[in-house]
């Protein structure tokens, strides 16, 4: 009976450690430029930086002014490509829901599309919404 006591013990005490340790997020997916990036934590599992590809065709990087914890937000700026060769930087805030959720919105600014003419304005400054979910 001492012996089931114990192990019972040493499996809480176990478990509790478990539940208390960060979850860190290692992918992102999301409907946002990057689409799919890899996800740079702290130790405590707070988002600081996404990296990876962008359904337009290019790739895209975004860093955190202060870390991104769950059920808070932050600003970020961002830079990257579009079909590949066209640049962008931008900047936004994201809001963390959950661990899991995140939403947000920015504006990026297309400086090729000013030299070009053709595009104008319109094209140069784009205001964006988006939304993801952080993989584990």
């Amino acid at each position: 009976m001492k012996r089931v006591v114990m192990l019972l013990a040493i499996l809480a005490i176990v478990g509790f450690a478990w539940a208390q340790e960060a979850r860190t997020p290692k992918f992102s997916i999301g409907l946002d430029l990057p689409t799919y990036a890899w996800v740079a934590s702290d130790e405590a599992g707070n988002v600081t930086k996404l990296t990876g590809i962008n359904l337009a065709l290019g790739f895209s990087y975004r860093s955190y002014f202060q870390p991104l914890a769950p059920q808070s937000g932050a600003g970020y700026w961002e830079a990257g490509t579009i079909l590949l060769l066209d640049p962008y930087v931008g900047v936004g805030y994201d809001y963390r829901v959950n661990e899991s959720l995140y939403v947000g919105g920015g504006l990026d600014v297309y400086p090729f599309h000013a030299l070009m003419g053709g595009y104008g304005l319109v094209y140069t400054f784009v205001p964006n919404l988006h939304v993801g979910v952080y993989l584990f």
